[in-house]
């Protein structure tokens, strides 16, 4: 019980696509579980505060013991609002959870299996982003998108402007040659460790996602901007300090009642 309580502390700090994501990391033993006590839990937390949590569960590949919850806030205001809520109603929450029924043993195998890594939070920055395909999809189409390949992007003292201005030339380059992709990127507020942003590629599998990234670089390099300079854009100033594959656990629901 005494990580199921630091869980929802870390998760009482947290969040449709708005613009403050909170990204929740932990190693588990077993992820069944984890999905199991998660459900348990913000299932509680939605139906005694009314808030929609707006989450998600993600895998680190599936032979990985890590587990990404990923909560959506419309901005920081919206963000300390549920918070207090939360704080407020963390007796009524409990009393929740003691009135489901539920395995007995969940919440040891929770205790023994599970351990809390880090929570971070990212403000999404739109104008660095290709998500206007995604997001006129239906939500069954956007469901077909399983997979995204994560990218923490660390710059040096006063890079970040050169980052993203790279961001958008790059992009902008991209839309000339009929190049497109499902990205979005993410500045950080607090919590990641030595990461200024974070990129999220979205596709719909891993095989997808390497033709798709064949293809990409076969239009660049066909292009007169790659075809007349095998390196064209300077990297000095951030360089990619953790890449990652990541799955979207369909599976998960969070009742609210």
């Amino acid at each position: 019980m005494k990580k199921l309580l630091i869980l929802a502390v870390l998760f009482s700090t947290t969040a449709s696509f708005g613009q403050i994501m909170v990204l929740f990391e932990l190693e588990t033993h077993d992820k069944e579980n984890m999905e199991n006590v998660a459900e348990n839990y913000f299932s509680a937390v939605q139906a005694v505060t009314g808030d929609d949590l707006r989450m998600s569960m993600h895998h680190k590949g599936w032979s990985s013991k890590t587990v990404y919850f990923t909560l959506w806030y419309d901005n920081m205001r919206d963000m300390l609002e549920k918070m207090e809520r939360q704080e407020k109603m963390e007796g009524k929450i409990m009393e929740k959870i003691s009135s489901t029924p539920s395995d007995p043993d969940m919440i040891k195998m929770f205790n023994s299996a599970t351990n809390p890594k880090q929570t971070s939070v990212w403000e999404y920055a739109p104008e660095l982003s290709m998500m206007q395909d995604f997001m006129s999809l239906s939500n069954e189409e956007r469901d077909n998108f399983q997979y995204r390949r994560f990218q923490y992007v660390n710059v040096a003292m006063n890079a970040g402007s050169a980052f993203e201005e790279r961001t958008k030339k790059a992009q902008a380059e991209d839309n000339a040659i009929g190049v497109k992709y499902n990205i979005a990127v993410f500045r950080n507020v607090f919590g990641a460790r030595d990461a200024d942003y974070l990129t999220i590629l979205l596709d719909r599998n891993r095989q997808d996602y390497m033709k798709n990234f064949t293809d990409r670089m076969t239009k660049r390099r066909a292009s007169e901007q790659w075809g007349t300079n095998s390196n064209p854009w300077d990297l000095s100033l951030y360089n990619v300090v953790q890449m990652e594959e990541v799955y979207k656990n369909l599976d998960f629901k969070i009742q609210s009642n």
